[in-house]
């Protein structure tokens, strides 16, 4: 009898240990989450830790949980954005207003190099500093690279996607100094003032003519 008592108590034990022991040295890195670990000793360890059970010893380690999901920076008149829409004044000296979308991530494999910084700390507002810091050189480059277009050059989608790729392109460089990247610039509409509107439109009403009297 006191032989089974033994036996019972050894798996029960065995049991709780089976339980506790993941608990205590293991963490979990959730599917659309990147962990780094950090260490009491040697800081910040080289080298992002994808989904699934990730070993750490209580004291030693820490983990810090980042998206691996896209961030999207939206310039709009839409009231539930919280940026406005882009103003930018073209080569020719004429205010447009640009419907801009920009998707970010943190960039694969660096999400480490990123917590090296502190731009994974968040403000009052409860935002990654990386989401402050990627916004900022976002507009600066979309200011600067988007005024090469004139009034005109905003109607040709050729020459739209062209200038889009390269902004894309020089966007990149800087947010990589940031371990970030973005997939695209997508401009979705484009305003101009209503004075212009209007003087565009009488321009085609008149070339419209032009064709109807040959």
């Amino acid at each position: 009898m006191k032989g089974l008592q033994t036996v019972a108590k050894i798996v029960v034990l065995g049991a709780i240990a089976l339980w506790i022991v993941p608990w205590i040295f293991f963490t979990k890195v959730e599917p659309g989450q990147i962990g780094v670990r950090r260490s009491a000793t040697g800081g910040v360890e080289a080298g992002d830790l994808g989904p699934g059970w990730r070993l750490r010893f209580p004291g030693l380690h820490k983990l810090t949980y980042l998206p691996s999901t896209y961030f999207f920076l939206d310039y709009t008149d839409d009231d539930s954005r919280p940026q406005e829409a882009l103003q930018i004044r073209t080569k020719d000296n004429n205010i447009v207003v640009l419907d801009v979308s920009v998707p970010y991530r943190i960039r694969p494999s660096e999400a480490w190099q990123l917590v090296q910084t502190g731009n994974h700390q968040r403000d009052a507002n409860d935002r990654y500093r990386f989401q402050r810091l990627a916004e900022e050189t976002t507009v600066s480059v979309l200011r600067e690279r988007l005024a090469e277009l004139t009034s005109s050059d905003f109607y040709s989608t050729d020459r739209r996607l062209e200038v889009s790729a390269t902004t894309l392109g020089i966007l990149n460089e800087k947010l990589g100094e940031l371990h970030l990247e973005a997939s695209a610039v997508l401009i979705r509409s484009v305003k101009f003032r209503e004075e212009y509107e209007k003087q565009l439109q009488q321009i085609q009403l008149n070339e419209q003519k032009k064709l109807l009297d040959a």
